[in-house]
């Protein structure tokens, strides 16, 4: 079976439709993923059209998922990929409805702005054993790392829990339109090697400095206290995620 076919055969959750979910979203269409669902709760507003390639002006003020949706269609028909459905849904990753939302999926690319969705995230994805690719990033600086639940690190092999205090993700802190087109790239890059069945992929955070051009890779080693990834993550408990106002 060759590497379309595949893909043709694969399905893809897509969490959040940003600056970092643009570019993801544009290459998985792109490379002929048979399904693509697009999960975000914001509207399109003016400020985000220098980073987040999929709106145009016209856009403004309209929901992202549904825009998001049109333009990653388009995107794959014009790869020659009429294949490729794509479907939006609006709203945002919630503790209640989160293990039922990426059941079914092979895979989910996530790229919020903020740390408790990236959280909610990886421990669903390792609950219901659905491989992801997670980034971030803020200012000048970003970071990326796939995980296969089972083989490798996860989120919280690297960061242990969501920080405390403000939350200075890119909405609060601003970034860069070339960081997170450099890392939503790297992460479709992750996303396709890991749906070809590259694992050695996972476990492997990249982190990028645009001010200096460095890109470095660190293998990242399972960690014995992490609670997702020795068994001790058994339900998603809400209480632990609260999100900010702000959407994935």
């Amino acid at each position: 079976m060759s590497a379309q076919d595949v893909l043709r055969d694969k399905r893809v959750l897509l969490i959040g439709a940003g600056g970092l979910g643009s570019p993801a979203g544009t290459l998985l269409a792109q490379a002929g993923i048979g399904y693509l669902e697009v999960l975000d709760d914001d509207v399109v507003e003016i400020s985000n059209l220098q980073r987040q390639t999929l709106y145009s002006e016209s856009d403004v003020g309209s929901p992202k998922a549904p825009c998001a949706a049109e333009a990653l269609r388009r995107l794959a028909r014009a790869a020659g990929h009429s294949h490729t459905e794509v479907h939006a849904r609006e709203g945002r990753l919630r503790p209640d409805s989160a293990l039922e939302r990426v059941r079914g999926f092979d895979l989910v690319v996530e790229g919020s702005d903020n740390y408790p969705t990236k959280f909610l995230t990886a421990d669903v994805c390792q609950l219901a054993q659905v491989s992801c690719v997670q980034a971030a990033a803020v200012r000048w600086v970003g970071w990326t790392l796939g995980v296969v639940p089972g083989e490798s690190a996860c989120l919280r092999c690297v960061f242990e829990d969501i920080p405390e205090g403000p939350d200075q993700g890119c909405a609060t802190a601003g970034v860069i339109g070339p960081v997170v087109g450099v890392m939503g790239a790297l992460q479709a890059s992750i996303a396709l090697r890991l749906l070809l069945g590259q694992n050695k992929a996972a476990g492997v955070l990249h982190h990028y400095r645009a001010l200096s051009g460095a890109l470095r890779r660190t293998r990242i080693a399972r960690s014995p206290l992490c609670p997702a990834c020795n068994g001790q993550l058994t339900v998603v408990d809400p209480t632990r995620y609260q999100p900010p106002d702000c959407a994935a």
